[in-house]
């Protein structure tokens, strides 16, 4: 089975949670966490790393500092060691949530905001176009998160980047569950929604359908006397 974490901050992280966490990431993470203007910014990208650090650790009986990550050729972050892991992280706003599993796996949170949802017809395959735009108007904004977070946790769980054109496969949301198609030669997975509270969606996306009912809910206090429980 998936696990399955999250971490919920808001905009403020206490200094003695983002020195540890910090102290403990690779160090890509701090070059680039040293260069956001906001600290909140950093705050994400660091906790980040150390909810996977703690989900791979416990999944995997091993040192959170053990863990070492790397790229692939086309940029997504993946573990080195264990090599029997495969992870994924995404933030938005006041969520951080990480997956990990024992083959591909992609995740992704969006808060809902305004936005130009005309860019699904460029983007979008048609049919989730012509579906989305077939709502009541009150509903197309929701529509066009569902789909996109959908999309991501897809290509993101491909792990080729852009090479995967979002308009090559269609989501579509039945009333007995999610579906993928394609005309494309791409592996069909499967996906599980999850629920972050009216103003975010969240999807996952895995190559089996054996996903967590309940995700693993942490305050930065909590990760961090999982991490660090000699600090208690």
């Amino acid at each position: 089975m998936i696990s399955l974490a999250a971490v919920e901050f808001g905009s403020v992280l206490s200094d003695q949670c983002y020195a540890a966490f910090f102290d403990l990431s690779s160090p890509n993470r701090k070059r680039r966490a040293t260069r956001f203007f906001r600290r909140e910014d950093a705050c994400r990208g660091i906790i980040g790393e150390a909810l996977a650090r703690y989900s791979i650790a416990l999944r995997e009986k091993a040192l959170p500092r053990s863990i070492v990550f790397m790229h692939n050729d086309y940029g997504k972050p993946i573990v080195d060691m264990p090599r029997n892991t495969q992870f994924n992280i995404s933030h938005s706003k006041s969520w951080v949530v990480c997956a990990v599993d024992n083959g591909s796996v992609g995740i992704d949170i969006e808060h809902i905001h305004n936005t130009d949802i005309s860019i699904a017809k460029r983007f979008f395959h048609p049919d989730e176009y012509a579906e989305m735009i077939g709502l009541p108007d009150n509903l197309h904004r929701e529509r066009f998160f569902d789909l996109w977070t959908l999309k991501e946790s897809y290509v993101k769980a491909l792990g080729k980047g852009l090479s995967c054109r979002l308009s090559s496969f269609a989501m579509l949301l039945e009333r007995d569950g999610i579906t993928m198609r394609t005309e494309e030669n791409l592996p069909v997975m499967n996906f599980k929604r999850y629920n972050f509270g009216p103003d975010y969606k969240c999807a996952l996306c895995a190559l089996h359908n054996d996903f967590p009912d309940k995700i693993e809910l942490l305050t930065p206090e909590d990760l961090l006397e999982k991490l660090f429980p000699s600090l208690e």
